[in-house]
């Protein structure tokens, strides 16, 4: 799909026109003003093309882009999941399993009543 000179329009700055595709990001310039974004995740919410649709080369491109943030987020999940079962600490993660918290929130108080 060519992107250059694409008219767009965008939910908080109007309409615009394309001037360059780098990558993963676009550039809109609209009346007042030039802005980057992220490509493709911006068609997702903000930016349609002119008669308010969104072609099927970006959706394409969207669901391509959801799909490897997905890998992503599944890898993470089955790292901490192994960590976990391991006795692996992970900063932000301790909470993982509410069954263990309960059984150290409850240690824990028995341990200041002997206090």
């Amino acid at each position: 799909m060519v992107f250059d000179n694409l008219k767009v329009q965008h939910k908080s700055f109007g309409a615009g026109t394309v001037v360059s595709k780098s990558g993963k990001y676009i550039t809109v310039k609209f009346d007042t003003m030039q802005k980057i974004f992220v490509y493709p995740d911006i068609f997702e919410k903000f930016l349609t093309l002119e008669d308010g649709t969104v072609s099927a080369d970006i959706l394409e491109d969207l669901k391509q882009e959801k799909a490897e943030k997905q890998k992503i987020l599944d890898k993470k999940h089955e790292e901490n999941e192994r960590a976990r079962t391991r006795g692996i600490v992970i900063p932000g993660k301790e909470n993982l399993n509410p069954e263990l918290d309960e059984e150290e929130a409850s240690f824990k108080n028995t341990e200041q009543e002997e206090i």
